[in-house]
């Protein structure tokens, strides 16, 4: 029997890999789990309650798109942390709930990036180190991964607009993390603006990915929304992923 072929140009997935490589020594003390990105804290305390009150509702298939009252639960919130205009996040079309952030990173670039663009093979940009999904679904979708390398000398934030005209031409998806995995740089709200411009230049989408938006000693980390509305962007260039994993703990709930 034949199989197709068309996803065996995808390497091996990053957390099997690291673990095969750790799993061969042996710790010197009490195990830390370094190969998948896992919370090492508790919970919220209140969230044992809630989950206990509403069980009975576990025994039905949710939505796709998620409940009611969490969409509308996270455009408050987004629209809160964010301060954003009023009604700018319709929970009815505008947000959705993911079986965690990496299905969503994944599929969104297989459901929005074309085949061609510009009568070329498009281009997704990832930053170089990055989450392994970002190139994956770009290769899943037939797609070039271009590696923009976020580095100390440019703060470890990647140098889109520094890229050549004829790539940025073809481009049709930008992901960017911020804070980053695994450097920890946080994008400014002006970084973001210049992306929102390039994107606008060159007719492509950004991918936020902000699962660590809310890990932070000070200021909280300014966001793609926040920048968004203050420019005045068009809301369809920008996709913001976010996740209650780090945030609150929760990687089970997935």
């Amino acid at each position: 029997m034949d199989y197709p072929s068309r996803f065996s140009a995808m390497p091996d997935y990053a957390f099997p890999r690291l673990r095969a490589l750790l799993d061969a020594h042996e710790p010197g003390g009490e195990p830390i789990l370094m190969s998948l990105g896992e919370p090492q804290h508790a919970p919220p305390s209140f969230i044992a309650d809630i989950l206990a009150k509403h069980v009975a509702d576990y025994r039905r298939y949710p939505p796709n798109e998620g409940t009611e009252g969490l969409r509308a639960a996270a455009a408050a919130w987004a629209t809160r942390r964010y301060g954003l205009p009023d009604g700018m996040i319709d929970p009815e079309r505008n947000v959705m709930s993911l079986n965690g952030s990496r299905e969503g990173l994944f599929y969104s670039c297989v459901a929005l990036c074309p085949e061609r663009k510009n009568g070329q093979t498009p281009a997704v940009l990832t930053p170089n180190p990055f989450y392994p999904c970002y190139s994956a679904a770009a290769l899943a979708s037939q797609a070039e991964p271009v590696y923009v390398p976020a580095t100390a000398e440019n703060g470890f934030l990647p140098d889109f607009a520094a890229l050549p005209e004829a790539i940025l031409d073809r481009t049709t998806i930008a992901y960017m993390c911020s804070p980053s995995n695994p450097q920890g740089a946080v994008a400014s709200l002006e970084y973001w603006k210049t992306l929102l411009e390039l994107a606008e230049r060159h007719d492509f989408r950004i991918f936020a990915d902000e699962c660590y938006a809310e890990l932070y000693r000070d200021a909280p980390p300014p966001g793609v929304l926040q920048a968004a509305a203050e420019i005045g962007a068009d809301p369809e260039r920008v996709v913001a992923f976010h996740s209650l994993s780090k945030r609150s703990n929760l990687a089970g709930l997935r």
